[in-house]
């Protein structure tokens, strides 16, 4: 099997990859798969070694050589993920592969990826102004382009800071959206739950479920705190409290913007965010498009 790897790279969902190509056809890794999945490393590995059997070869992955590798474009691949064979997957497999993962990441990466990786975009040059007056229209559309994407940076930051004012460090991210308007926070912990930021420890089924901070976002957007529970005449046991990271914050209010938080019935529609003020007071912050920090307090 002949063919020429090249690899410029690409930002998808936050993560630098690769662009690799065989005879002309972009592919992934099963390691990009994994990194840009946020999964732990192997995951995409032991996926396809277990439904191997589904996967047709040169239609949905390839399988080359080290040697073919070193040959036509050694810089292509990292060396640590060249051994004996590596597989390459079209976009076919890897749609095959992320079947199983179903959390609010997956569907974005998935999207971001068919959009931005698999799909090539053919480069369109714009045509050039044939008068002096169409120069004109031209320059002003570009000047009106430029102040309207300057606005919109600086409402973008406003929302940043407004947000990082808002964060009450220690806050759970039940006790965080007890303040975003209309989410019914009693179904926060089982959204999460979906999501795969956190799990169940507790295993029998009869008691209530002891939340523990996921592997793969802990310290990025929860983190725990471990508290000891001592009643007369029990045991006394170790209970962990969820804690949101700013990160944690600022992910979870793009959910709410997008709408994919549990919401109450009567919610008015409005994306707002209540905060504590002064003497105990509480103001609301918009959080939406008029987003730009204004407090109505």
């Amino acid at each position: 099997m002949m063919g020429s790897l090249t690899s410029p790279t690409v930002s998808i969902y936050g993560q630098q990859i690769p662009i690799v190509e065989f005879n002309g056809q972009r592919v992934v890794t099963l390691a990009m798969v994994d990194k840009v999945h946020q999964r732990p490393d192997g995951t995409a590995g032991r996926n396809f070694r277990e439904n191997r059997q589904r996967f047709i070869e040169a239609e949905d992955y390839l399988l080359v050589t080290s040697d073919e590798i070193r040959r036509n474009s050694p810089n292509a691949i990292p060396a640590a993920l060249r051994r004996n064979d590596v597989i390459l997957l079209t976009e076919s497999g890897y749609l095959m592969l992320v079947k199983s993962f179903t959390d609010d990441l997956a569907w974005e990466v998935q999207r971001q990826l068919v959009k931005g990786y698999f799909t090539k975009r053919e480069v369109q040059l714009p045509s050039l102004p044939q008068s002096f007056a169409d120069a004109l229209r031209l320059a002003a559309d570009l000047e009106e382009q430029k102040a309207k994407l300057q606005v919109e940076n600086k409402q973008q930051a406003q929302r940043i800071d407004s947000l990082e004012n808002l964060f009450l460090p220690g806050e759970t991210p039940t006790q965080f959206c007890k303040r975003l308007n209309g989410v019914n926070t009693q179904q926060v912990n089982a959204t999460l739950l979906e999501l795969g930021w956190i799990y169940n420890s507790e295993r029998d089924t009869e008691r209530s479920p002891k939340y523990r901070v996921a592997s793969r976002v802990r310290d990025r957007y929860l983190t725990e705190k471990p508290r000891t529970i001592s009643a007369e005449g029990c045991d006394s046991f170790i209970k962990y409290d969820l804690q949101l990271l700013l990160a944690g914050a600022q992910r979870l209010h793009q959910f709410y913007l997008m709408n994919k938080l549990p919401m109450k019935k009567g919610w008015d529609g409005e994306f707002t965010m209540v905060k504590l003020v002064a003497e105990g007071k509480i103001g609301r912050v918009l959080s939406g498009k008029d987003a730009g920090g204004r407090n109505d307090e």
